[in-house]
């Protein structure tokens, strides 16, 4: 439920709520992007552990399981894609927050819905929006 705006508090345009709004639905497309792809990734993944197991079962060594396997390179693109995630989850909560904030909701509202502390919701809407990675 949303609060009434107090007086004291300067609404937002119509202009600036859209851009708000904007910036939301755009950040929760990334987030589902970043959600395919790590999808996509994990399945590689789940093939160069098996792979890697039944290797280990026949007898090769850890070595040349790794070598073979190309675990090193697997394992870092693993590692990036889930830096993409936590990045494109934090914009599309932040967004959705401040969203939420302008809305009229209080911070305690929003960190209800979201399961999270009201100080996180507080500390997310003031700072800015992170820049988003290209690519």
């Amino acid at each position: 439920m949303a609060r009434n705006p107090s007086a004291a508090k300067p609404r937002n345009t119509p202009a600036q709520m859209q851009i708000l709004r904007d910036e939301a639905i755009r950040s929760i497309g990334e987030m589902e992007e970043a959600i395919l792809t790590t999808r996509n990734q994990l399945k590689v993944m789940e093939t160069v552990m098996r792979r890697g197991r039944k290797m280990l079962e026949s007898g090769r060594s850890a070595s040349e399981v790794a070598s073979v396997n190309h675990a090193a390179e697997a394992r870092a693109a693993t590692s990036e894609i889930i830096r993409r995630v936590q990045g494109a989850r934090h914009r599309a909560q932040q967004a959705q927050f401040k969203l939420a904030a302008a809305e009229g909701a209080t911070m305690a509202e929003i960190a209800r819905g979201w399961g999270v502390s009201r100080q996180l919701v507080s500390r997310m809407v003031k700072e800015p929006m992170p820049r988003r990675r290209k690519g």
